[in-house]
């Protein structure tokens, strides 16, 4: 009786899961804004943010009276995973040149690392596009920096501007937002902001982190990420002529793998949804027909914006759809 070996009934490969969860992108903002947490299922119902932590209650107690009790409650919203699979082959004659040649590169570690960048790229774009909706916030949540207020005009104060939204925030969550994101365009017209170089001193090179200590941040970062426009086949910025400001709680994941100790029933702006043990990398194998080496790497998840305001709408994070003329 022959038994088929633990590689050929395996459905995961380790090294090239290992190899797809340890990819980091360092360029791109969708796992800064919205860090991944694990979920043990594809579908179901999580808890969010909500206004009951402001209750004003009257907790004296007369000796001998009784101890007041509070009832724990909680609203809850329905989420679903989606799956997205890409899939890798390097031809034979391809890897034997790469192996042999004087750079001796493993094609196989280089296809899945440029796999787990495109599905990377798909994520950047599509938390991208849930975030800088307008339709997703509180009224008192967008904005846009124009006219005299743009930020590349010497009349701006882009801190009264972003205290404001603060404030805006602050009156949906009852804490102040932490993090921002700026655009290109952002980012730049801030660094030449006429207020903010006068505040810097002389010769101090105004970063993220001269940015963060200006506006009273832990964290600014610049969505620097392009996507390839289909229809034009240019290079266009994900996030154009915008800034994101937001409350999050849980550090940036910068990667595919969810962070355990995240929590996704606080206040937080945004997370990303994953399905425990995702994302899986299959076995290698080989198209004898073709003579071509192949393998997929899938992952299940799906964005949530769960740290909602007083009318159901996202009062988290504040939007600035415009901020340079």
């Amino acid at each position: 009786m022959s038994f088929q070996s633990i590689d050929a009934v395996r459905l995961v490969d380790p090294v090239l899961t290992q190899l797809a969860q340890g990819y980091r992108n360092a360029e791109g903002v969708a796992s800064f804004i919205a860090p991944a947490v694990p979920m043990t299922s594809r579908a179901g119902r999580t808890m969010v943010f909500g206004k009951d932590a402001f209750a004003n209650l009257d907790l004296y107690r007369a000796p001998g009276a009784l101890i007041q009790r509070v009832t724990t409650s909680y609203t809850t919203r329905s989420f679903a995973l989606r799956q997205e699979a890409i899939g890798w082959e390097v031809t034979e004659e391809a890897a034997l040149e790469a192996r042999t040649n004087a750079g001796q590169i493993d094609l196989r570690r280089f296809a899945v690392n440029d796999a787990a960048l495109k599905l990377m790229q798909s994520w950047e774009v599509q938390v991208a596009k849930e975030v800088l909706n307008p339709a997703a916030y509180e009224a008192s949540c967008v904005g846009a920096a124009a006219g005299a207020d743009a930020w590349d005009k010497p009349t701006s104060d882009t801190e009264m501007q972003i205290d404001a939204a603060k404030e805006a925030v602050r009156e949906q969550i009852g804490v102040y937002p932490n993090k921002m994101v700026l655009s290109p365009q952002a980012y730049n017209a801030a660094r030449r902001n006429k207020r903010i170089r006068e505040y810097a001193q002389r010769g101090v090179i105004i970063n993220e982190k001269v940015l963060a200590e200006i506006w009273g941040l832990d964290e600014v970062r610049v969505a620097a990420r392009l996507s390839l426009n289909p229809v034009t086949g240019k290079l266009e910025n994900i996030y154009n002529n915008c800034a994101l400001l937001f409350y999050q709680t849980e550090t940036s994941t910068d990667g595919l793998t969810p962070r355990e100790s995240a929590n996704y029933a606080n206040a937080g702006f945004a997370y990303t949804y994953t399905l425990n043990g995702t994302p899986i990398s299959t076995p290698e194998r080989f198209d004898m027909e073709r003579r071509v080496f192949r393998g997929d790497i899938l992952v299940e998840r799906n964005v949530e914006l769960v740290g909602l305001g007083e009318t159901g709408q996202v009062g988290s994070g504040y939007l600035f759809t415009t901020v340079v003329a």
